[in-house]
């Protein structure tokens, strides 16, 4: 209960903060994008709108995580607000719970309205009910939580802006991986071959939440590989959570 009240306050700052602003423009971007392209597409315009509306839903929930999730807690430290909160009988792990759920139900928000938008555009121009698009915005927001809890774990020991830059890196380099390990040139060298498979074991593997190609092109995907994405994001999600809580409560504040 302590959390979620921490939660209801974070969600309601967030709101104030106009930052679902991103929505409304780029919700005419993908109204103006879809339509332009589809004159210079012939057949597939649904293909397009889907195309732009996963990708930017993608990238606003992803840059959601990273800008707000920097200053979560450090934002708090520095306005000595989280030193009031923290005299309370509240603990450490369920303030960040809290602050977590808070920034989790803006993102969740963003991907809903974006999600719809970009649907409504696909059904619109002739668009077939496929199952897995709704599987698609939600991993789209999996691996979103995914990268605010890195940002988070970044910020806990670092400032605002390495722990952005931190977090980006991590971001490119967890696709860079998977696409270099499909490559001939590394699969003919095992010694790079595996320094890859180590650095793809610590990194979040992040392309195993991109459905985009499987919505768009392949039209299926078994349910074992729904199912293990869905494992692993959860338990990589518990996994950093603890890393977060153990690193907070353990930092001084001082």
């Amino acid at each position: 209960m302590k959390s979620l009240v921490v939660a209801k306050y974070t969600f309601s700052e967030f709101l104030q903060s106009k930052i679902l602003y991103n929505v409304f423009f780029l919700s005419i971007g993908l109204f103006i994008l879809t339509y332009v392209a589809s004159e210079f597409t012939y057949g597939v315009p649904q293909k397009v709108a889907l195309d732009f509306g996963v990708g930017a839903t993608s990238i606003s929930t992803v840059l959601i995580s990273i800008f707000l999730g920097a200053n979560l807690i450090l934002k708090e430290i520095e306005n000595r607000t989280l030193y009031m909160v923290l005299s309370r009988p509240i603990d450490r792990s369920s303030f960040i719970l809290g602050k977590l759920i808070g920034l989790m139900g803006i993102i969740f928000l963003n991907t809903i309205i974006l999600g719809s938008i970009s649907c409504a555009l696909y059904f619109f121009l002739g668009g077939e009910l496929n199952y897995l698009i709704p599987w698609v915005f939600i991993f789209i927001f999996i691996e979103a939580l995914i990268v605010l809890l890195v940002v988070i774990c970044f910020s806990l020991v670092t400032n605002v802006v390495l722990a952005v830059v931190n977090t980006i890196v991590v971001y490119i380099a967890s696709y860079a991986i998977y696409e270099a390990s499909s490559l001939s040139y590394v699969v003919s060298r095992e010694g790079l071959n595996s320094f890859l498979k180590v650095f793809s074991f610590i990194l979040p593997s992040l392309s195993k939440f991109n459905l985009k190609d499987f919505v768009l092109y392949e039209h299926s995907l078994s349910s074992g590989f729904i199912g293990w994405g869905l494992l692993y994001g959860v338990c990589y999600i518990l996994f950093l959570f603890f890393v977060c809580t153990t690193i907070f409560s353990n930092k001084n504040l001082d």
